[in-house]
């Protein structure tokens, strides 16, 4: 058995067009151009529409502006002069505060003064009242007194020995003036 069996080929064929090709390019023009005016006809039908509205938009805006400037007119007024009065209250302020910076200061100074004199004052008073420094001193003489009185003592009991050694060198010298003069056994001492 023999099959015939046939096949159905397609052949596709694509032709690129050359993008050098200036047909074509006319042609993608044209075609690009209507687009746009498609689009800018149904875009300027929008565009007019909001600018209708804004316009109107605008219009009330305006008007409702001129009607609150005219009710709050006298407000305006009264804000305007109440900042001015605010103004000249603020100029008044910083003069008196200056002043009162001045003052301040000055009353440092006095007082930086009056606490140096105070503190003067407390030290002349204490040395005057303060019965240490006096205390001292009489215990000081005190202590020379007893020293004199230690040194009185010293000095007599010296004057004492002196005294003695005189009397015995003395009484010593008269001993042996008054000796008679050895038989020869008797050793001088």
């Amino acid at each position: 058995m023999q099959s015939n069996t046939y096949m159905n080929i397609s052949i596709l064929v694509h032709i690129r067009t050359d993008n050098k090709d200036w047909r074509t390019h006319v042609d993608q023009m044209h075609l690009h151009k209507d687009g746009i005016e498609t689009a800018l006809s149904e875009t300027k039908g929008y565009l007019d529409k909001l600018h209708k509205e804004i316009t109107r938009t605008l219009e009330k805006i305006g008007s409702r502006e001129k009607y609150i400037n005219n009710q709050l007119e006298h407000l305006l007024q009264d804000f305007r002069g109440t900042q001015d009065g605010l103004a000249e209250v603020k100029e008044q302020y910083r003069q008196a505060s200056g002043g009162v910076t001045e003052r301040t200061r000055q009353l440092a100074e006095v007082t930086e003064e009056l606490e140096r004199i105070k503190q003067e004052m407390e030290e002349r008073g204490s040395s005057m009242t303060d019965g240490s420094p006096l205390v001292k001193i009489k215990q000081a003489l005190q202590r020379l007194k007893n020293e004199v009185i230690q040194m009185d003592v010293r000095v007599g009991v010296v004057e004492q020995n002196l005294l003695q050694a005189k009397l015995k060198d003395k009484t010593n010298m008269q001993r042996d003036m008054n000796k008679p003069i050895g038989n020869g056994n008797e050793y001088d001492y």
